[in-house]
């Protein structure tokens, strides 16, 4: 990631690291590990 800002998941603790900003990920993607929505997720 090209920043120092993480996303993870409030659920199963996954960090999210892909190349595209948090912010910019389709509403409908979910956790890879456990399959919760974005809404689970948050910024450290």
């Amino acid at each position: 990631m090209s920043n120092d800002e993480q996303w993870v998941c409030t659920v199963c603790g996954h960090i999210y690291d892909g190349d595209i900003p948090f912010e910019e990920l389709p509403e409908d993607w979910v956790c890879p590990v456990c399959g919760v929505s974005k809404d689970f997720f948050e910024k450290r």
